[in-house]
């Protein structure tokens, strides 16, 4: 496996899931990215569309707990339950989702360029 930022991936953890699996792990990881709609969730937050943006970061949330995605991860439950019921969530939880979906992006591309 290539170098890890443990900070966005628990890359043993995630490997794990998969039954060991280091090849699909890998895969899986090269489709975060399309896994979760980040425009849908910033086109929610600017309608004040709060349920929308809850089924939306609910999705990203699994998809992050599937692959260990950690720091994402942990911001997407922060998110979630402030949207619960169509809740208005924090300014500062909405920035920092969106923080951590791009350096968690970069920390999957940076593992998966030095992966073996």
């Amino acid at each position: 496996m290539g170098e890890v930022n443990t900070k966005y991936i628990d890359a043993a953890g995630g490997t794990a899931r998969v039954g060991g699996n280091e090849s699909l792990y890998r895969r899986l990881l090269g489709k975060f990215e399309a896994s979760v709609d980040v425009e849908g969730f910033d086109a929610a937050i600017s309608a004040n569309d709060f349920e929308e943006a809850g089924k939306i970061v609910h999705a990203a949330k699994g998809a992050a707990g599937n692959l260990s995605l950690t720091a994402f991860f942990d911001e997407s439950v922060i998110l979630m339950d402030q949207l619960r019921g169509g809740g208005k969530p924090q300014d500062s939880d909405v920035r920092m989702f969106r923080q951590l979906y791009e350096e968690t992006k970069q920390a999957i591309k940076d593992y998966l360029d030095n992966a073996n």
